[in-house]
């Protein structure tokens, strides 16, 4: 779980973050990024419905939360990044998933 000062809570934040941000697609998620003036780094984690039922979303965001906190330290800070989950998320063994988050957060210079 990623705690509150880690976290995007509000719907004005994702849609800046949607509007604003650099989007960098990979392999299993898509990324939204943009700075923001507080300093530290936030995090968002979207999963649709298109990705599967309840069971399959939550297991993508479990598996995604996992990759962020680990991740954490390692990126730049100042940045809200929003993660969307992509369909074919449900069949990707985890080791792909972070391979996909680093080489999107490579393409988006935070690491």
């Amino acid at each position: 779980m990623l705690s509150k000062e880690k976290r995007i809570n509000k719907g004005r934040d994702y849609n800046n973050s949607f509007k604003n941000g650099k989007k960098i697609p990979g392999r299993f998620i898509i990324v939204f990024i943009t700075e923001n003036n507080i300093g530290r780094n936030r995090c968002g984690i979207i999963t649709s419905k298109k990705v599967g039922n309840a069971v399959v979303r939550n297991r993508a965001k479990r598996q995604l939360r996992a990759i962020v906190n680990n991740a954490w330290g390692k990126l730049k800070e100042g940045h809200d990044i929003v993660i969307v989950a992509r369909q074919n998320i449900d069949g990707a063994a985890f080791d792909l998933l972070v391979r996909d988050f680093y080489i999107v957060m490579r393409k988006a210079n935070l690491c």
